[in-house]
């Protein structure tokens, strides 16, 4: 049982570090991902991480697409609770609130 925890943390470890490199590579000149918050969360019993990103795709959209959609329509929020192995994710486009 001792070694299951201990595969379990490392691959928790893992995971979070292979998240962060691929946000990180994929961020640049004030595009991809913006980490607001990252940090351990517990409630009901349920320990894990809280994330909360916004994502930058202005330049990850094809040109047509830039030119008729707002920049604000364009930035993605994602908030994700990692409680391994279950993980809730919710998407938002604060732009979509305001039609």
């Amino acid at each position: 049982m001792k070694s299951y925890i201990s595969y379990l943390i490392q691959y928790q470890v893992g995971q979070l570090y292979s998240v962060a490199e691929a946000s990180k590579n994929e961020t640049g000149g004030g595009e991809g991902v913006e980490v607001l918050k990252n940090e351990p969360y517990e409630k009901d019993g349920e320990k894990g991480q809280y994330t909360h990103k916004i994502y930058h795709l202005q330049s990850k959209v094809p040109s047509f697409v830039r030119m008729l959609a707002p920049a604000s329509a364009l930035n993605i929020h994602e908030k994700a609770w990692n409680a391994y192995p279950y993980c809730r994710t919710g998407t938002l486009n604060t732009n979509m609130l305001n039609v």
